[in-house]
């Protein structure tokens, strides 16, 4: 396991590295390009604000809570509390030293996921290790994302879009839900759009993009991108089966598995899924 504490000028930033070598196992299905098609999936709570907290593991797992996906529609209740209890959770689960409260340790998108799991709010998660597989993710609901932010990130253009800057001075690091994507006819710059945890005044009503360049950057200096399992309803296993089914009946198959593909296609629509 590889972990870093990556020191922040902005106590907002309490975003620390985590990569555990058993990740691995759990990679996010990767679907072809010509697959993957335009999502933004709706927040159904309001944007929170974590105030000058390092506490925006919480924020980004709660806000994930608060975000439809293809098994359910987002809490529209979520708010700081829940966003609080989670960031406790995540830095009592995580690997760093401290727990929140009352020390304001920051955590990781791991500790985040492993406070969902624990809390019931879903069942497993995976993660995505390339762009084409957080796109994948995208297809069937939101996701966390660890980046390393730097000062040139703090105010988005007019388009939304966040400039990135590796040259300008680290901040610290941020963690943050991604829950849209627009694929755009050059990858480069496909749109990945990120809902924030600083208020409504941030970037566009708290929200923002980051285009697929300037994301590859971010995750290639230690970034993460960690996606809770979407049924979050458990116990529903039909659920649990069309989150699978939905992004693998939309790639091409040919023979047998094609045959599978349209019979999976036949009972989700049965299903009503």
């Amino acid at each position: 396991m590889y972990t870093r504490l990556i020191p922040a000028t902005d106590p907002r930033l309490g975003r620390h590295v985590s990569h555990d070598d058993r990740s691995l196992r759990y990679a996010a299905p990767v679907l072809p390009r010509g697959a993957l098609q335009a999502q933004q999936w709706t927040r159904r709570c309001p944007v929170l604000d974590q105030g000058s907290l390092g506490s925006c593991c919480g924020n980004a797992a709660a806000g994930w809570v608060g975000t439809d996906n293809i098994a359910r529609e987002g809490d529209p209740d979520v708010d700081e509390t829940l966003a609080l209890d989670l960031y406790h959770w995540a830095t009592v689960l995580d690997e760093f030293d401290g727990v929140y409260p009352p020390t304001d340790t920051g955590s990781s998108g791991l500790g985040a996921a492993k406070a969902l799991k624990r809390a019931g709010y879903c069942i497993s998660y995976t993660h995505a290790f390339t762009l084409r597989a957080l796109a994948t993710v995208l297809q069937s609901g939101s996701a966390l994302i660890g980046i390393p932010w730097h000062d040139s990130m703090y105010e988005p253009h007019a388009d939304g879009r966040i400039p990135v800057n590796t040259a300008s001075p680290l901040a610290g690091g941020h963690e943050l839900i991604v829950d849209g994507y627009g694929p755009m006819a050059d990858p480069a710059q496909d749109r990945y759009w990120l809902t924030n945890s600083w208020g409504t005044s941030w970037g566009q009503d708290g929200r923002a993009y980051l285009t697929g360049v300037d994301l590859a950057l971010l995750l290639a200096d230690d970034g993460d991108v960690t996606a809770p399992a979407v049924a979050a309803i458990a116990g529903d296993a039909d659920l649990v089966l069309a989150a699978v089914l939905h992004p693998w009946i939309a790639t091409r198959h040919t023979g047998s598995n094609a045959t599978a593909a349209r019979a999976a296609g036949d009972w989700l629509t049965a299903k009503g899924l």
